[in-house]
């Protein structure tokens, strides 16, 4: 009898171990399911440069791709000037290249035949005329001289005869003309002589010595080609054209507007026409792959979840179905704080909030929906 008691009472026990153990653990189960709300990113798209719209591509509720049209705006003056730059990143390499590579065989041969002709008429000049030329002068100037000579006694003759009217006037002023142009080139030759016996001045030898100074330095250049501080200045003048094009091409992507992943068109706030300032946001899109349900979990239950815990969704839209989620994020600071936590019951308002991110392939699940999590 007394072994029966005993062994009735480990069976009582074990019942009640059961039952109590059952009911912590439909206790636990309960504190699992959690409430909160189906949210997904919002994409504001707007433009940096803004303008006129000419084309909106979409429609509200339409579900698009990314990279997929969404906004133009008008460009024509970002294109032309975008041409006239990429002109002057054209002409800034072929000045760098043409530096780099140097002066032409061709030039370095013609500044060295500059400089050459400008060394002869300074050594021409430093010794003066020959005695050749000073003797060809004098011969020059004896026979406009005797020219002169002639025409000035055939000039009296005609006088005379024009006085008597046995030559005509005409005549007279043939020979008197004759005699002034050949008096004039008499003239001329004296001076000439007169130049070649001077010598050259000191003046005009200075101004030769410039001149071959001036030849041989240029020659010289296109022998050492381009410095080195003058590529660097070439490649700077290169660098910054590059960069005004690479500017106008950013504000021409600002220009034409593109989906950056794949969403729902929300809210379209523009029109073809409108004209659209700077920064303002002109679309709302969802992104469907980005979504998840936000609950709060008390710290009391905090130990229980970790990232990456399997869970179970379902919302009232589509009675008992469950999607498939996991936990993705768990708040590192808690919220709704109490002043003062002291007790047990205390630290249940402490909760923390997780993100728990749900498998929506079939974009079944909208964003606002009510939604209960049952982490497993």
């Amino acid at each position: 009898m007394k072994r029966r008691l005993i062994l009735g009472g480990a069976i009582a026990a074990v019942a009640i171990a059961g039952i109590w153990i059952a009911f912590a653990w439909a206790g636990w189960r309960s504190r699992a399911d959690y409430s909160g709300t189906v949210e997904t990113r919002e994409i504001q798209i707007g433009s940096k440069i803004g303008g006129r719209v000419t084309e909106v591509g979409v429609e509200e509720g339409q579900l698009v791709k990314a990279g997929a049209t969404l906004v133009k705006f008008e460009a024509d003056e970002l294109t032309a000037q975008r041409v006239q730059t990429q002109a002057a990143v054209e002409q800034a390499q072929a000045d760098l290249d043409k530096m780099l590579r140097g002066n032409r065989p061709e030039e370095i041969a013609e500044a060295e035949a500059t400089a050459n002709a400008s060394k002869a008429a300074l050594e021409e000049a430093r010794h003066g005329p020959r005695p050749q030329e000073i003797d060809q002068a004098k011969a020059d100037y004896a026979a406009a001289a005797a020219d002169a000579g002639n025409a000035k006694d055939f000039y009296g003759r005609m006088a005379k005869l024009v006085a008597q009217d046995i030559v005509s006037k005409q005549q007279y002023d043939d020979a008197k003309d004759k005699r002034d142009a050949t008096a004039q080139r008499a003239e001329a030759a004296r001076q000439q002589l007169a130049l070649l016996e001077a010598g050259t001045r000191v003046e005009d030898l200075h101004a030769a010595e410039a001149r071959y100074k001036q030849a041989e330095a240029a020659a010289e250049l296109m022998r050492k080609g381009f410095r080195r501080e003058d590529i660097e200045a070439a490649r700077g003048r290169l660098a910054e054209a590059q960069g005004h094009v690479a500017e106008l091409d950013a504000q021409l992507r600002e220009a034409e507007l593109t989906a950056p992943a794949d969403a729902v068109v929300e809210v379209v706030s523009v029109r073809p026409g409108d004209l659209v300032p700077a920064g303002r946001i002109v679309m709302t899109m969802l992104e469907s792959s980005e979504l998840w349900v936000k609950v709060y979990v008390p710290e009391t239950d905090l130990a229980q979840v970790h990232l990456g815990q399997r869970a179970a969704v379902s919302v009232d839209s589509f009675g008992g179905r469950v999607f498939a989620g996991h936990v993705g994020q768990i708040a590192s600071e808690a919220e709704f704080l109490p002043r003062n936590v002291q007790t047990k019951s205390d630290r249940e308002h402490e909760v923390f909030g997780v993100k728990v991110y749900v498998d929506n392939a079939e974009q079944a699940l909208k964003s606002g929906m009510s939604a209960t999590v049952r982490l497993e």
